[in-house]
């Protein structure tokens, strides 16, 4: 079962980069104990020595190398900003730097939380300085932090930067107005380099300004001559699956073929066929994939594919849950599906999942249930003591417990057996006096365990706290766990029960054949019901459109099913209510129980402090006898192993990145003896998607070695999509209209808000003057006449359901001449409001269309621009802009502000074209019988609100008519103490 390898890669593509010795002399006098290993130092050298992109691979110490990029900028003397830094990276490099060296403040994070003074305060004062994307854009535009005082900007996630994207922007912005500058950028993901476009690579050079990349993986020469030369004692553990997940494996990935069948078969001509593997499947990537290939035709799309390619998503998730969930959540994760897709009057026929039709769909959920319990038609319990310590009276009638453990649980516990062997074959007096006078943590036998994700955490924590108590009951060792959460899965079943008869009760109430016995409902659900491809007996032929007695069938297996779990809920909430006390007693002597077995200190529950118990129970845990489970975290999984220092490691999940920083663990302490059991299962999902894992980044890297041989090198000048002059013809009549005039150029006012978008960068890359500032109404000012308010299609719906686009509207056509709506759309979506499956003969008053018409209604001077994506944008707005005058930003910000925050000086009769104030208005027009039609005509017959409440009825019937006048008195004149009485 086991196996002596080695975590590595063969070099088919090996290559050895030149070294720079001026590099090599300056960095050994700066920096020369925070990158022990030599390929670190190596790549350090060549980064100082010029500017470039470092893609490196995953596991090999990226973030130490930023860090001792970091120190050497950590001076006053200069500004150096990183950029794309999330949280947990921000704080680990601080930590970092903290341990280097580096003196106070070190690095500092600017974000929304800082004002715009401490900024400015900040960028003079120098040092290293992380700030968001959006600030920092807004800052270079609005000059509050000069370009030309910035040393140079470090980018972390590379990947990340496209045409589009705010880093782009700022990087252009910086190269053009700095030339002396450096920049620098890193990535370790390989694999998203080469996902799209003919030259991504070169692109992304462009986009960054850079002319050199600089590419290590891990078959690069010196990086596996380093690491190769202190081999990690690794044994290699495969487990196999049990027969009922290796059942439930094979019918979930049949639901993936048959899905990927279903998609190829209706859109073969819209998908690159080649991706729709099941290989490929199994990673979060590719519904990424097939989502981004679809979106352009989306509208084209039937409702079948997109459910389908959804429903690609949740059998993804359930290959994952099934190695890494204990069999009652896994279970309970299941039944949450199927009621979730019971046909109900909120959920129709077309929206449901036809993977549960399939015969694997029923394989996968029986043989999941299989695993927890099995119904029983006798209500004596069986003799399942041996392997259950569950009670028959604890158990709903009928049912006895399987709870199936996972493998990999014993596998585990065996491994702590055989390093717990081995510490005490190696504890000796003679190795301790070979130890003397020399570092005591060389005798660290930490246990350090490795899982997935917080709940697989957890998950371990449990078990392996349980065993010692499993095995002095005689059960078998994750009993204890299981139980408790059979006896969790039961309490929740009753809260089903509930949820199901609210569900069911606005239904159409179909009626199912009663089934005697419960193996009587499996059997059912097992036969022809469904089974695939075959026609009802009645039919002799296939109906274009589908066979209605087929989909009938369907839908009634889909309601057996929700009858079944709804029949076992209700039972269940029956003995739960009847056996309340019984259920409560046992979890009280569980809990207590387990506490006892884990505390022996019994005086911690009494209510007097004895300070020399506490003292005696509590203190410092030795770490020769410490385990350690942790999550797979990224980065600080460096941190993780340079401060525990641990001996034996256990890879229960596999996970490339880790092993790679086990090697460079093992490469910085060789005199540490680490040994590495490496967990898998074997012939699995999971086996699968970490070796296709591996050969996905070795074919990238081949990728980018390639193109980086062939690409033409980039020129290192902003990529400009559009080319405005900025000049215009004086006369065409004069010299044959060859003499022009230098205009100014244009200008457009941002709300800062809207960076967030990608439209500000495209506007800058045609030539237009962005002038970004907190605008009251609009999002874009073309000029004094012309106010854009922008919304995507969810922002549409989102307005329209909250009313603010309607209040956004009023504001504009108040004070501008000529209001403007554009609705954009997304250059990867589909051109269409609607998809040609959503439209339906009747429109209601909830359509998008139908509150398209009554706002033009509503506002006849509003003008709505349709547009298919940003580029489209800043074309029309360039065409809008041809015959206007520049906006002035002091008078935009003014527009909309109190009466008591405008500058007097600074308003027009052009700026504001209303003399009335905004908020009587809106006050008027909430009065009864007062509407959009009317509501101007009472403003010039009035001059206030007080003035218009003493006018008598007659004088509102004569000026706005008998109906709404009688309304208005009504409300005026209303005697609110009568009518409380």
């Amino acid at each position: 079962m086991s196996s002596q390898k080695n975590f590595s890669l063969p070099a088919e593509t090996g290559f050895s980069p030149v070294r720079s010795p001026q590099a090599e002399s300056s960095t050994q006098l700066s920096h020369p104990c925070t990158l022990p290993l030599e390929f670190h130092r190596h790549i350090f050298e060549e980064l100082l020595s010029e500017d470039g992109l470092l893609v490196l691979s995953r596991g090999l110490g990226l973030r130490r190398i930023i860090c001792a990029l970091l120190k050497i900028y950590s001076d006053k003397e200069s500004l150096v900003i990183l950029l794309n830094a999330n949280g947990n990276e921000l704080n680990f490099i601080k930590e970092e730097l903290a341990e280097c060296g580096v003196k106070k403040p070190g690095l500092r994070v600017v974000n929304n939380e800082t004002n715009s003074k401490e900024r400015s305060e900040l960028y003079i004062s120098g040092g290293i300085l992380s700030i968001t994307s959006r600030i920092l854009i807004i800052d270079l535009l609005q000059k509050r932090i000069p370009s030309y005082l910035i040393t140079g900007i470090l980018v972390m996630h590379a990947e990340r930067v496209n045409e589009t994207s705010t880093e782009a922007f700022i990087l252009r912005i910086f190269k053009e107005e700095n030339k002396e500058g450096f920049i620098k950028a890193f990535s370790d993901s390989p694999e998203s380099f080469i996902s799209s476009g003919l030259s991504p690579l070169q692109t992304t050079l462009q986009l960054l300004q850079l002319r050199k990349v600089f590419i290590y993986p891990r078959f690069h020469v010196m990086v596996r001559d380093c690491l190769e030369q202190r081999k990690a004692d690794v044994t290699e553990l495969y487990q196999p699956l049990s027969p009922s997940m290796n059942e439930i494996q094979q019918a979930i990935t049949e639901c993936i073929e048959a899905c990927l069948s279903e998609i190829k078969k209706g859109n073969g001509n819209l998908l690159n066929v080649d991706d729709l593997s099941v290989e490929n499947s199994f990673f979060r990537s590719f519904d990424v994939i097939i989502k981004r290939q679809l979106e352009p035709v989306w509208h084209r799309v039937s409702s079948k594919t997109k459910l389908i390619v959804n429903d690609l998503t949740t059998l993804r998730k359930l290959l994952e849950y099934l190695v890494s969930y204990d069999c009652v959540s896994f279970n309970s994760f299941l039944e949450t599906i199927i009621t979730s897709q019971t046909p109900t009057s909120a959920l129709s026929q077309q929206q449901q999942s036809p993977w549960l039709s399939l015969d694997a769909g029923n394989t996968i959920f029986s043989v999941a249930k299989g695993r927890v319990f099995i119904r029983t038609s006798t209500t004596n319990p069986t003799d399942n003591t041996q392997k259950n310590s569950y009670s028959a009276s604890k158990l709903p009638p009928g049912i006895q417990p399987v709870l199936e453990e996972l493998p990999k649980w014993n596998l585990l516990a065996e491994t702590l057996d055989e390093i717990e062997s081995d510490i005490t074959s190696h504890t000796t007096e003679t190795s301790r006096a070979s130890y003397e006078g020399k570092d005591l943590s060389r005798l660290n036998n930490t246990v350090l365990i490795m899982v997935e994700n917080e709940r697989e955490c957890s998950q371990l924590r449990e078990y392996l706290s349980t065993i010692h108590i499993a095995e002095r009951q005689g059960v078998s060792k994750g009993s204890i766990m299981l139980e408790r959460l059979l006896k969790n899965y039961f309490k929740w079943k009753s809260g089903m029960s509930k949820v199901s008869k609210n569900l069911f009760n606005g239904n159409d109430k179909e009626k199912c054949k009663e089934v005697n016995s419960n193996n009587g409902k499996d059997e059912q659900l097992k036969r022809g019901t469904f089974q695939r491809g075959q026609q009802p007996p009645n039919k002799r032929r296939r109906v274009r459109g589908g066979s209605s007695t087929a989909t009938t069938s369907a839908v009634s297996t889909r309601k057996l099913k929700a009858k079944i779990l709804e029949e076992e809920a209700q039972e269940i909430a029956n003995f739960i209510n009847s056996n309340q006390t019984i259920i409560s007693e046992a979890s009280t002597v569980s809990s207590a129980t387990i506490s006892s077995n884990n505390d022996p200190s019994t005086s911690c529950y009494d209510d007097e402090f004895d300070v020399e118990a506490f003292s005696t129970y509590f203190g410092l845990l030795d770490l020769r006898d410490l385990i350690i489970v942790r999550p797979i975290s990224g980065d600080e999984d460096d941190r993780i192993l340079q401060s525990v220092k641990p001996k034996y490691i256990v890879v229960y999940h596999p996970d490339q990145a880790f092993v790679r920083r086990v090697e460079v663990y093992r490469a910085l302490h060789p005199d540490i003896p680490c040994k590495v059991f490496f967990m898998m299962y074997e012939n699995s999902i999971e086996e699968q998607k970490y070796l296709s894992a591996i050969r996905k980044e070795k074919d990238a890297f081949e990728k980018l070695i390639r193109e980086k041989s062939i690409m033409a090198i980039p020129l290192g000048r902003p990529l400009r999509i559009f080319n405005n002059q900025h000049e215009s013809l004086i006369n065409t009549r004069i010299a044959g209209g060859r003499i022009t005039q230098q205009i100014k150029e244009p200008k457009i006012i941002i709300d800062v808000r809207e960076f967030r978008s990608s439209l500000p960068s495209l506007l800058h890359q045609s030539g237009i003057e962005i002038l970004p500032c907190t605008l009251t109404i609009g999002d874009y000012i073309l000029s004094p006449n012309l106010c854009v308010e922008r919304k995507s299609i969810s922002d549409l719906i989102g307005s329209f359901n909250s009313g603010r686009l309607y209040a956004q509207c009023e504001a504009m056509s108040i004070h501008y001449k000529q209001p403007i709506l554009l609705i954009e759309f997304d250059k990867n979506q589909s051109f269409t409001l609607q998809s040609i499956n959503e439209f339906r003969p009747d429109i209601g008053m909830n359509d998008i269309s139908s509150k398209l018409v009554l706002l033009t209604k509503t506002f006849p001077r509003l003008k709505i621009i349709w547009s298919s994506n940003p580029i489209a944008t800043v074309e029309i707005f360039q065409d809008l802009k041809k015959l206007e005058e520049e906006p002035n930003l002091e008078i935009a910000q003014m527009i909309g502000l109190d009466d008591g925050e405008i500058d007097d000086s600074l308003i027009t009769n052009n700026a504001i074209e209303s003399d009335y104030n905004l908020v009587p208005q809106e006050f008027l027009r909430s009065l009864p019988g007062v509407t959009s039609k009317n509501y101007k005509y009472i403003m010039t017959k009035v001059e206030n609100l007080k003035e218009l409440s003493q006018l008598s009825k007659n004088e509102m019937q004569n000026m706005i008519g008998n109906d709404d006048g009688n309304k208005l008195f009504e409300f005026f004149n209303k005697d609110v103490k009568e009518e409380k009485k």
